[in-house]
C-alpha cells in the first residue's frame, strides 16, 4: 500500500511561494482601480463644490438719493445687484428704489428691509410699491403679508408703514391683498382704502372715506335680480358663480366675463346694471341712512338711483379718476384703461376729480370723458345712438334666454369680518416720499 507522507518543510515553502504571487496579482487587480477611483473623487470634490452656481440676483438698486444707504453694512451704489437675504438699511435723509423686474419698491428714510425673491421683508419703516402690469410684488412683515398685483394692463401701487407692533397698508391704485398672521383669509384693498394691523391681534381694519360704521362684510345691500351667466362674486377670500336671488353684501366684488351681465336691486330701490367685462365693488349701502358707496374698477355700468331725501345722504361711485356723486339720476359710466366716460340720461352727475379736486357737473343729455392723464374734455351732447348703445350694452330683459332661476345655488360662506371706519382722504393715502420719486425709474444697465 502506498503511504501518503506529509510534505517536507521545503515543499511547503515552495507551495507558499507559488501562492504569494497569485494573491498579489489579485490584490493589485482589484485594489489599484478602487484606490484610483477614491483618489479621483477626492481630487475633484473641491471642483464640484466650486462648480455649484451662486444664487441669482433678484433685484437691483435702480436709484439712490442721499449718502446713507447700505446693503449688508456696506454703502450701496446705484445699479448694485441684490440677492435673497441681503439686508438694506436706509438712513436719515436718504431713499432708495429697488427694481424687481419692471416693478419698483421705494424705501423711505429710516427703513430696514430684507430682499426676497419677488419682494421684500419689511422690518421697520415705510415703503412705496409700484407693480407693473402682469407682475406682482410680495411684501411681508412680522405679522402680515401683502401682495400688490397689477390688474390686467393697469399697474398697481400701494404704500406700507410698519412701526413696531403697528402697520398700515394703503392701496393707491389697483388692488392689494392683505393677510394677517394666523388668518387664512385675505382682505382685498381697492384704491383709496387702508388696512391697519396690530401685532397683538393682527386684526385688519379697512379705512375709507364716508360715514363710520362697525358693520362687517355680511351686511346686506340687496340681491341679484336678473343675470346673464358669466358673473363671479368675490366675497372675502371666497369666490363663487352668481345666481339670481343671491344676496348682495357689503364689500362684495362682482366680476363679469365677456358674456356676463347682472342686474342688482339695492335695498333702497336703486337699480344697477353691470355690462360685460366689468368689475364692481359694493363698498357700502345703508338704505335707512341713504349712504351708498360703490367702486367701479373697469367696465360699464348703468344706474337708476333712488332720490336722496335724508340730510347727509349720498350715493357715490368711485372711479380711477374721481368720485361721481348722484342724486335721483339715470346715468351710465364706462371705465377703460385710458379714460372714464360719464353719460347722463336724467338728472345730473357731479364728478370730483382726484387730480385737482375740481368738480365737473354732467347734466341730462350730456357726456364727458375724463382721461386718466388728468385732462378733462368739454362736456358734449350725447347722440340718441350713443345713449341707446350705452343702455343696450348693460340691459338685461326680464326673461332672457339662459337666465338662471331664482333661488338656485344660494351659498353660505364664512366671511372675514372687517371693521369699516372713516378717515382716509379722497385720494386714498398719505404720500410719504417726495413726488419726484414717483416718476418711473428705468432699469440700470447690466
Amino acid at each position: 500500500m502506498k503511504t501518503l507522507s506529509r510534505p517536507h518543510a521545503t515543499d511547503r515553502n515552495r507551495v507558499r511561494s507559488r501562492g504569494g504571487p497569485v494573491r498579489q496579482r489579485i490584490f493589485l487587480r482589484y485594489s489599484l482601480p478602487l484606490m484610483g477611483i477614491a483618489f479621483f473623487a477626492a481630487a475633484i470634490s473641491p471642483l464640484a463644490v466650486a462648480a455649484t452656481p451662486p444664487p441669482s440676483p433678484v433685484a437691483s438698486a435702480a436709484s439712490i438719493r442721499g449718502a446713507n444707504v447700505a446693503v449688508n453694512g456696506a454703502p450701496m451704489t446705484p445699479g448694485a445687484t441684490l440677492f435673497p437675504g441681503d439686508v438694506v438699511r436706509i438712513g436719515e435723509g436718504s431713499t432708495a428704489a429697488l427694481q424687481f423686474g419692471g416693478s419698483l419698491v421705494v424705501a423711505a428714510p429710516l427703513t430696514e428691509l430684507v430682499v426676497e425673491t419677488g419682494g421684500v421683508n419689511l422690518r421697520n419703516g415705510r415703503l412705496q410699491v409700484r407693480a407693473r402690469a402682469a407682475e406682482s410684488v410680495a411684501i411681508s412683515g412680522p405679522f402680515f403679508s401683502a401682495d400688490i398685483a397689477a390688474q390686467g394692463s393697469a399697474p398697481s401701487a400701494a404704500e406700507i408703514r410698519l412701526e413696531g407692533p403697528h402697520a398700515e397698508i394703503s392701496a393707491v391704485a389697483g388692488i392689494a391683498d392683505v393677510t394677517a398672521a394666523g388668518n387664512l383669509n385675505s382682505y382685498k384693498l381697492h384704491a383709496g382704502e387702508m388696512a391697519t394691523l396690530d401685532a397683538a391681534g393682527a386684526d385688519a381694519q379697512s379705512a375709507q372715506s364716508g360715514q363710520s360704521t362697525q358693520s362687517g362684510t355680511n351686511e346686506p345691500a340687496g340681491q341679484v335680480a336678473r343675470l346673464y351667466p358669466g358673473v363671479r362674486v368675490d366675497r372675502s377670500s371666497q369666490q363663487f358663480i352668481a345666481s339670481v336671488a343671491d344676496p348682495v353684501l357689503w364689500n362684495d366684488d362682482f366680476l363679469s366675463d365677456r358674456t356676463g351681465r347682472a342686474h342688482i336691486a339695492l335695498n333702497d330701490g336703486s337699480q344697477l346694471n353691470l355690462g360685460s367685462d366689468t368689475t364692481l365693488r359694493v363698498l357700502q349701502h345703508d338704505a335707512q341712512a341713504q349712504q351708498t358707496s360703490l367702486d367701479l374698477l373697469i367696465g360699464r355700468m348703468r344706474g337708476v338711483v333712488a332720490k336722496i331725501t335724508r340730510p347727509g345722504g349720498k350715493f357715490e361711485i368711485r372711479t380711477p379718476v374721481g368720485v361721481a356723486g348722484l342724486v335721483g339720476t339715470d346715468f351710465s359710466i364706462l371705465v377703460t384703461n385710458d379714460y372714464v366716460e360719464v353719460m347722463v340720461f336724467d338728472g345730473a352727475v357731479a364728478m370730483t376729480l382726484f387730480s385737482n379736486g375740481r368738480v365737473v357737473t354732467v347734466n341730462a343729455g350730456m357726456k364727458v370723458r375724463f382721461p386718466r392723464n388728468g385732462a378733462v374734455e368739454i362736456p358734449s351732447t350725447a347722440t340718441p345712438q350713443e345713449m341707446d348703445l350705452a343702455k343696450n350694452l348693460t340691459d338685461i330683459p326680464p326673461t332672457p334666454p339662459g337666465t338662471q332661476v331664482a333661488g338656485a345655488g344660494t351659498r353660505k360662506l364664512a366671511p372675514v369680518v372687517v371693521a369699516l371706519t372713516s378717515g382716509a382722504a379722497v385720494t386714498g393715502v398719505a404720500i410719504w416720499l417726495d413726488r419726484r420719486e414717483r416718476k418711473p425709474v428705468s432699469p440700470p444697465n447690466p
